[in-house]
């Protein structure tokens, strides 16, 4: 069985996790949106539980909170929700139309996706890089060593 996959059934509950850093301000503001739209959750205090933060971290590639573990998804600020208020959309969406465990198969073919949606994006940022230097008057030269020379400054005829 794969890590993810282990890790995910390791820790999967029905309740939502909400890993937290008692010095995030935006975790205290994601809490008490939580708390007004009367949505159930666990906290988890990533200083205080480092092994399962640390594993969390490990999985994500990316440390920042606050973090939710919902259903078999992790949710990251600004990757999957930008704020409070489309977190609790989303959390009402899968609440409703809960997401269908995938077996192993399925997984795999989720991965291969993501990797064939992250050439595609990486391509098209090189398709319009690519585009921006053709419009330059001058390319840069990225193999000369040496720094750009500063332009003259002419003097103002009197």
């Amino acid at each position: 069985m794969f890590p993810f996959i282990f890790y995910i059934n390791k820790f999967k509950k029905k309740i939502m996790k909400l890993y937290t850093n008692p010095t995030c301000h935006y975790c205290k503001k994601i809490k008490e949106s939580l708390d007004t739209a009367n949505i159930t959750y666990e906290e988890i205090n990533a200083s205080e539980n480092v092994v399962e933060w640390n594993e969390l971290l490990r999985v994500t590639g990316i440390g920042i909170t606050p973090t939710i573990m919902m259903q078999e998804e992790i949710w990251i600020p600004n990757r999957d929700f930008r704020t409070p208020d489309e977190l609790i959309q989303r959390i009402r969406h899968f609440e409703e139309h809960p997401m269908v465990r995938l077996n192993i198969e399925e997984r795999i073919d989720q991965v291969n996706n993501n990797v064939k949606n992250l050439t595609l994006i990486l391509n098209q940022m090189q398709q319009t890089l690519q585009q921006i230097n053709a419009k330059q008057t001058t390319p840069p030269n990225f193999n000369h060593q040496t720094a750009p020379t500063q332009p003259q400054q002419t003097q103002p005829q009197q």
